[in-house]
């Protein structure tokens, strides 16, 4: 259940800002529905979606997450509206061009966290800055990225646990140690999900039997 709420800023002006009261999710629901309503909404607080920032799936998802008990707030409306707009957009080719800057490649799921991974790679034309970027499967386990740089067309190794003699979160060379202490992704199979700092989609690998929906 996702509640809007108005909040007071400086000026006395009124902006829409999104609340996760509570989220209800249907068992093993693949990637992350709270997380994607969570992050169109906090784009909606201008009143108006990126476009092509979100993709069709994750709008459905945010769509699908929003309850009755929105419709008190007259709020609801102008948020549906600005999805529903942004879904049409995808339908009728709109987003076509959008760039796909990282990707993923490959999922090393079994075994303990010190040796399950994932490798994503580079495939834009310049270098970027994984800060804020993420990884996250089907139950929302997430790994978020600090101040990392990948130039064009490297892959980057991310593994779930410490580096050895570590206690922290470290990068040497290809690879980048999250320091997890428990096992992320699922032996049997699973749904990885690559997000933008914004909560954009960028890439989705299945392994496996994933969770049911």
């Amino acid at each position: 259940m996702v509640i809007l709420r108005r909040v007071r800023v400086l000026g006395g002006s009124v902006a829409l800002t999104a609340v996760l009261a509570a989220v209800v999710l249907a068992p093993g629901a693949a990637g992350s529905p709270a997380s994607d309503t969570a992050a169109i909404l906090r784009d909606f607080s201008n009143r108006d979606i990126a476009s092509c920032r979100f993709t069709r799936k994750q709008l459905e998802r945010a769509l699908g997450q929003l309850s009755g008990d929105a419709d008190a707030y007259a709020e609801s409306a102008a948020v549906r509206a600005e999805i529903d707009r942004e879904i049409k957009r995808w339908k009728t080719g709109g987003c076509k061009g959008r760039k796909i800057v990282l990707r993923i490649v490959s999922i090393k799921p079994k075994g303990e966290a010190a040796t399950e991974s994932v490798t994503i790679k580079n495939v834009s034309r310049k270098t970027l800055n994984l800060r804020r970027y993420a990884l996250r499967d089907s139950a929302d386990h997430t790994i978020r990225f600090g101040n990392l740089k990948l130039k064009r067309g490297q892959k980057l190794r991310v593994v779930t646990g410490c580096r050895r003699g570590e206690s922290r979160a470290v990068r040497r060379g290809s690879t980048y140690n999250a320091c997890r202490k428990t096992q992320f992704w699922d032996d049997g199979g699973d749904v990885i999900e690559l997000v933008t700092p914004q909560g954009g989609l960028l890439s989705t690998k299945h392994y496996g039997t994933p969770p049911a929906p």
